[in-house]
């Protein structure tokens, strides 16, 4: 786990947006009850959303409301073999993954994550 979101109930969850600026990318996870939650992530290369109905039981494991860094990513591999760029835009890249009920499943190749 890289970011664990802070204890809420899960019916409390009502949405998010994925937000890029610039290379960069903020990802607003909305409640009911208490104040947005929010994942910033620099150096952007990659982001794919897959909606809730066609996430794979991978997708889920260990990432359903917490920022996981995915391990091993192949996908990633693929991506830094084809990024052909002489001058690069990060110095690494790092597979994150968050599932969120009831929206699905966000993943981001970036360089670095955090949360405000």
């Amino acid at each position: 786990m890289i970011i664990n979101l802070p204890e809420f109930d899960t019916g409390q969850y009502e949405g998010c947006d994925f937000l890029m600026t610039g290379g960069n990318a903020r990802l607003v996870i909305k409640f009911s009850e208490t104040p947005d939650f929010i994942i910033n992530f620099d150096r952007v290369r990659w982001h794919q959303f897959t909606a809730l109905p066609n996430c794979t039981v991978e997708m889920l494991n260990d990432s359903y409301f917490e920022l996981i860094e995915v391990n091993n990513s192949i996908d990633l591999k693929q991506f830094l073999i084809r990024d052909r760029s002489i001058a690069k835009a990060y110095t690494k890249l790092i597979h994150y993954r968050i599932f969120l009920d009831e929206t699905g499943c966000h993943e981001v190749f970036a360089q670095n994550a955090s949360s405000c």
